[in-house]
């Protein structure tokens, strides 16, 4: 059985227009008769499956399914008609299609009994000389591992298997307290037992370098000591995760019963049970591989940036406007949010937004133009080079993805199809790959490390 964009591929009018470099208007107009004979099709499969109180399944009067269920046959009908347009003019022309949108002020409009026409713009990918980009050469200062490092990451290990000690002196970050402390607040019986333990404690636990246990209590109690009484308010928030204590003031009473500061192991036979070496020596030579491996990952992290660079670095051909339009409003977004994560005083920082706000636009268009060339630059050498992405590539990024946002992958996935933002996935992996490519094509040259005095 034929498809619906089957049925009207044939018969699909397009007309092109150059608006600019890369970039196209594409109007096309689906004859009447071939819109109508779509429509009919789609709506005989509604019936064929549709379930209606007093007939059977799919027995139901093709006019009484096409009025129910008008609303979701015309958008599918639209949608595969964009889609059957779509194919025909991509597979038309010799151009390179990155994307294509509909111009927000030309939604198309299905109407039966007459022509659809409707209008979309390409993004197509620009005409780019590719430069040599393998044998690249690239400079990396060739870093050493020195007694002091080693000693400091040994000193870092008897840190972390450090014992705690009680002191008597004031207590400073870092240090562990044990309290006991009352307040003013009478909660119901049936309050959860951590609620009831933010609330009185007979011994609770406060750590000077870890989130307050109860809002402000880390200040109030820095430079406190053993046996001294401390009052303290509190104020919850009101979006705080315990509904019986957010919003709230509590008054506190509170007693530090015992103040313990983490003092480094200085026992090398004990360091080195805890790390399963046979003596310091082992640890120390341990310590050496692991820094080489590290300065490895560092070396080939290094190069891809340094051949991005060098590649990148005096790039002019024209780019895809609504592609580029698109880059500077999540550049723009991207500056303003990580400005306003920053700040510590918000209203401050929204008013200096505001009065730099030419500036920013400024700074998020070179940076969006700056990072749109390079991935067209790149795409273009992975096209020339034949690579490609799979599903298991893509599946496999999108597994670590979902480790950062805390989805499962799976779910992640769908969210991202549901959102259309799969295809910025692939084009993620094929850049890493691309880069990977030219990276290992490179010729390093290690050169001795520059002093930062």
């Amino acid at each position: 059985m034929d498809s619906l964009g089957n049925i009207v591929a044939d018969s699909i009018k397009i007309d092109r227009k150059e608006l600019e470099p890369c970039l196209q208007q594409i109007d096309c107009t689906i004859p009447a008769d071939n819109v109508e004979k779509g429509y009919n099709k789609l709506v005989k499969q509604y019936a064929s499956q549709a379930k209606l109180s007093g007939f059977r399944p799919g027995k139901a009067p093709v006019s009484m399914v096409k009025n129910l269920y008008k609303k979701n046959i015309e958008e599918e009908v639209t949608k595969e008609l964009l889609a059957a347009a779509f194919q025909k003019a991509s597979a038309d022309t010799k151009e390179d299609l990155l994307s294509y949108s509909i111009p927000k002020d030309k939604e198309p409009k299905l109407e039966i009994g007459k022509d659809f026409a409707f209008t979309l713009r390409f993004n197509l990918a620009p005409t780019i000389e590719l430069p040599e980009y393998k044998g690249l050469k690239v400079e990396l200062e060739k870093k050493e591992i020195s007694e002091e490092e080693i000693t400091k990451r040994v000193d870092y290990f008897r840190d972390v298997y450090g014992k705690f000690e009680t002191v008597s002196t004031e207590a400073v970050e870092g240090d562990m307290l044990k309290v006991s402390y009352t307040s003013d607040i009478e909660l119901p019986e049936d309050a959860k037992d951590n609620t009831k333990r933010l609330v009185n404690s007979d011994l609770n636990y406060v750590w000077l370098n870890q989130n307050d246990i109860i809002p402000g209590i880390n200040a109030a109690l820095t430079g406190s000591k053993i046996d001294d009484t401390y009052k303290h308010t509190a104020k919850f928030e009101d979006s705080y995760q315990d509904e019986l204590l957010a919003g709230k003031t509590v008054n506190y009473d509170i007693k530090v019963t015992d103040i313990q500061r983490k003092a480094p192991l200085t026992s090398d036979e004990e360091l080195c049970t805890k790390l399963m070496v046979k003596d310091v020596e082992e640890l120390k030579n341990r310590i050496v591989e692991q820094s080489e491996k590290e300065l490895e990952n560092s070396y080939t992290n290094l190069k891809k940036t340094k051949v991005v660079e060098e590649l990148t670095k005096e790039l002019t051909f024209p780019i895809p406007p609504d592609m580029l339009q698109d880059a500077i409003k999540n550049e723009l977004n991207y500056l303003v949010n990580s400005k306003l994560r920053d700040a510590k005083d918000k209203d401050a920082a929204n008013k200096e937004l505001a009065d730099d706000k030419e500036k920013l636009m400024e700074e998020a268009k070179e940076s969006a133009t700056k990072r749109l060339r390079s991935f067209l630059l790149l795409r273009k050498i992975g096209k020339n080079e034949k690579i490609e992405v799979n599903d298991s590539e893509v599946n496999k990024h999108i597994e670590s993805m979902s480790q950062y946002y805390g989805y499962k992958p799976e779910e992640l996935k769908q969210r991202l199809i549901s959102s259309g933002n799969i295809n910025q996935v692939f084009d993620e992996v094929l850049i890493n790959k691309v880069t990977d490519f030219i990276a290992q094509n490179a010729k390093v040259e290690f050169v001795a490390e520059k002093s930062n005095k």
